[in-house]
């Protein structure tokens, strides 16, 4: 999911293709850093800017563009779903049983529907009785989610970063295996066994440890969960008779089960930026357009919310930014410098998701693209005070570590922090 995206775009096309309808609201001219820190960052920086505030008020600013922000992106999206959908909303799974015997499995967009969830509702099943008596197809039900969504920038690779959202994606929709010298294959987690489609997708891979992105084929996801959950029903001691294949829950089919996932919102914004996983980023926007106008939901939509979001809860305007997707994958989506510093201000109170960076107490997220190196969070701060920072650069070299080591070491800066 961290990994570097192949180049689309001849640099410098990509800091500035489509930027002539966007311009930060400068206003009056921003602070300067102080002197000796301003002439450092005139090295680092070529292209991009790092701005610093101080309990949300603007301390300082280098450069003022409008530039792509890549994984810091997470930070807008974890922010609305946080707030929107509260941060101990918890995702929806229904488990439908029709006279036939066949089971069906209606997704909504759980991002953390991994093997372990699947095994938790096979135990809830259970305790239902469910798998007393033969079972015949296994069906998932993926119609939750516009059949036709897609994310810009995501690509046609094996990467996991290039995996699809959707209603029901399993594992992130990604596989990991093992595979040997002489060929065999084994299960990469000890809790995800080998499926037949996962058998078809590694064919030909250079042994080793690999994950793989299995969403390629729009259908694959659907079958992938119908194949995960069967082998996991089957090994807590249902009979499965029939076949795991895609499919739509029939009105006549009965409502066993009404899963809630496991993991909050809190756990799923978390691993998101611990990761920077992709597919949890646009899960939680369906999840979202879900919960605002109901099944199909669209990316566009979820896209739609953040947007007004972002505009109501932070009075952002709509020169100062343009978004397409949740995750930062997409090169088209552009935020202005100090629209991205109210984005991590406001994040404060959900700090302690973010993963620690270098050394220091620092806490932050990262985004990177080719050409894109990006670094947003917060510096420590005593009590009761917060110190929000945002590094974007849309330039060959990555500076990024550089430029923050460089405000770290700024006497002015630390004076200011210690004398809060």
């Amino acid at each position: 999911m961290g990994a570097m995206k192949r180049l689309l775009l001849p640099f410098p096309a990509i800091a500035f293709l489509g930027l002539s309808a966007l311009a930060a609201d400068r206003g009056s001219a921003p602070p300067a850093p102080p002197p000796g820190l301003e002439r450092e960052l005139s090295e680092l920086i070529l292209h991009g800017g790092v701005a610093l505030s101080r309990d949300g008020h603007l301390e300082w600013a280098y450069g003022d563009g409008v530039y792509v922000p890549a994984s810091v992106l997470k930070l807008a999206t974890g922010l609305a779903a946080l707030e929107l959908l509260g941060p101990d909303f918890r995702f929806l799974t229904e488990i439908y049983r029709d006279t036939s015997g066949n089971l069906y499995l209606r997704g909504y967009g759980d991002p953390g529907l991994v093997s372990e969830e699947w095994q938790i509702i096979s135990g809830e099943l259970s305790a239902l009785g469910a798998f007393a008596a033969p079972l015949r197809d296994i069906v998932a039900d993926g119609s939750a989610v516009a059949a036709d969504l897609d994310v810009d920038g995501r690509g046609d690779s094996l990467n996991p970063y290039d995996a699809r959202p959707g209603a029901l994606v399993s594992n992130f929709n990604t596989v990991q295996v093992q595979i040997e010298r002489d060929g065999t294959v084994l299960p990469g987690e000890p809790q995800t066994p080998l499926t037949p489609l996962a058998r078809e997708l590694i064919r030909g891979l250079a042994p080793g440890l690999q994950r793989i992105n299995l969403s390629r084929n729009p259908g694959a996801p659907a079958r992938y969960s119908a194949e995960l959950a069967a082998a996991i029903f089957s090994a807590a001691g249902a009979d499965i008779r029939g076949v795991p294949r895609q499919g739509i829950v029939p009105p006549c089919a009965d409502l066993l089960l009404a899963h809630r996932s496991s993991q909050t919102v809190r756990d799923a914004v978390r691993g998101m930026m611990e990761f920077s996983n992709n597919v949890v980023a646009n899960q939680l926007l369906l999840t979202l357009a879900l919960q605002a106008h109901g099944p199909p939901a669209r990316l566009q939509d979820g896209v739609a919310i953040l947007r007004d979001y972002l505009a109501r809860r932070l009075g952002l305007s709509p020169r100062e930014y343009l978004l397409v997707e949740g995750s930062g994958l997409s090169r088209s989506n552009r935020i202005g410098l100090q629209a991205m510093l109210k984005v991590v201000d406001a994040f404060h109170p959900w700090r302690d998701l973010l993963p620690s960076h270098g050394t220091g107490g620092v806490l932050a997220k990262t985004g990177t693209l080719t050409g894109v190196s990006s670094l947003a969070g917060f510096l420590p701060a005593p009590e009761g005070s917060r110190r929000a920072f945002a590094i974007l650069l849309n330039q060959p070299r990555n500076t990024r570590d550089a430029v923050l080591r460089a405000m770290q070491r700024d006497g002015s800066t630390l004076r200011a922090a210690a004398s809060e």
